[in-house]
């Protein structure tokens, strides 16, 4: 992808995320490389930004899939796969809620979904826990 491509790509991410956003109350919104240490980063970053707004059993639940879903990004997504490529996360609360939304740069061979899970697998399960721990 060529890097003006790639900007209005960022952009046209970022207009879309912020409609999405407009009943909740957005509380921070980062961009990440789409590289594995950006995994842990973001997760700090998370945790840093909720950390004593909500209980803290829910705030290892919101990390984990969170943790799930930029990994996911990252290994499965031009995110990761393309040079420059790049994760915005967006995290949001109101009426009671946190809201985590993770955007990537998309994939032309591949689209994300929920595998069975596998005893014998060391991967394949993080789509299923999103769908499982999260609500709304």
């Amino acid at each position: 992808m060529s890097a003006s491509r790639q900007t209005v790509c960022r952009y046209e991410r970022q207009q879309a995320a912020s409609a999405r956003w407009s009943a909740l109350r957005l509380l921070a919104h980062a961009e990440f490389p789409g590289t594995p240490y950006s995994v842990s980063t973001a997760r700090l970053w998370v945790r840093e930004l909720l950390s004593g707004r909500i209980a803290d059993a829910v705030l290892d639940d919101v990390v984990l899939l969170l943790s799930e879903v930029v990994t996911n990004a990252v290994v499965h997504s031009d995110s990761g796969r393309t040079p420059g490529g790049s994760v915005m996360v967006c995290l949001g609360v109101g009426g009671g809620m946190v809201h985590v939304e993770v955007i990537d740069d998309g994939s032309a061979t591949s689209v994300p979904f929920i595998r069975a899970a596998n005893a014998d697998s060391d991967g394949g399960r993080g789509l299923f826990l999103v769908e499982t721990m999260a609500s709304g």
